[in-house]
């Protein structure tokens, strides 16, 4: 008896135990289902199989296969015979059952499918009607051209550094100063002296929204100081070189980008027309949903 309980803890017995159960499942399952014991092993079969390993460039990969040795291409094709013969016999026993994981990649691999082709070739026409609905996408911002010259409040004090910004503006306008001379009149400023075209966002970034808000009442004028303009930081006196308004770029500007965004919005409509047809093709029966209190 005590032999006979050694033995039952012999954790080498319950692997084989193990082994044996599994090998049983499988002749049965096999035997009951009549599911086909055949693989067929081609060459599409195995560069699929060496693009999923990860190991071959998709791009060359009957180069990489028709350079490998006859014993390279021997352990390739016993490395694709073990995983074919695993992943069958764990659907043979269901083993996908279950797996949140799985399910997500058979559902992701069932929506790329129902999504069709997507190498549509829409008219011109149909492309531009499409920029005109999804205008707000592609709109270009708004953009300023300018160099600053800044007043520093903490090297004067607040009021005489307006003061002395009012008298520099004079001074910049009537010698002539040009928008590369802004550094000989600027105090120290932690960012930039020009800024070329650069959006709200960017400049909101830098100056605030107040000097946001005061850059846009102003017009363009090469040559000409205009403010002084109040920030976060200080004061500013600018020369305004260019302004770009919020416009809709032309359809040649943006072709490429348009056709894939065209081409991804059509497929996810196919899918979602698809996926609904076949949601009507089942019956749907849905039960009690209320929590079964005891």
């Amino acid at each position: 008896m005590d032999v006979l309980r050694r033995m039952l803890r012999e954790p080498l017995l319950h692997f084989l135990a193990a082994g044996a159960l599994l090998f049983g499942l499988f002749a049965w399952h096999g035997r009951e289902t009549g599911s086909p014991r055949r693989i067929v092993v081609d060459r599409p079969a195995l560069l699929q199989y060496m693009q999923s390993q990860g190991n071959a460039d998709p791009a060359n990969t009957g180069q990489q296969f028709d350079g490998l040795t006859a014993a390279q291409r021997a352990r390739l094709i016993d490395d694709y015979l073990r995983e074919e013969v695993l992943y069958r016999e764990a659907r043979a026993l269901g083993l996908e059952q279950g797996d949140s994981v799985l399910r997500q990649r058979l559902v992701q691999k069932m929506k790329f499918l129902l999504e069709g082709s997507s190498d549509a070739q829409p008219a011109d026409a149909e492309l531009q009607k499409y920029l005109q609905v999804n205008a707000k996408l592609y709109a270009v911002e708004p953009a300023w051209t300018f160099t600053q010259v800044f007043i520093d409040p903490a090297e004067r004090g607040e009021a005489a550094a307006a003061e002395h910004a009012l008298a520099l503006l004079r001074e910049l306008n009537s010698s002539g100063a040009r928008f590369n001379d802004s550094p000989r009149y600027s105090d120290r400023f932690p960012y930039l002296q020009n800024y070329v075209e650069r959006t709200p966002a960017y400049i909101a970034a830098q100056f605030g929204e107040q000097f946001m808000t005061s850059l846009q009442r102003l017009q363009v004028a090469p040559g000409k100081w205009q403010g002084p303009l109040h920030s976060d930081l200080g004061w500013h006196l600018l020369m305004i070189t260019a302004f770009s308004p919020e416009h809709l770029p032309q359809l040649e500007e943006i072709r490429a980008q348009l056709l894939d965004d065209y081409r991804r919005e059509r497929a996810a409509m196919a899918r979602e027309e698809a996926t609904s047809a076949l949601v009507k093709s089942y019956t749907v029966d849905i039960r009690d949903l209320t929590a079964q209190h005891p």
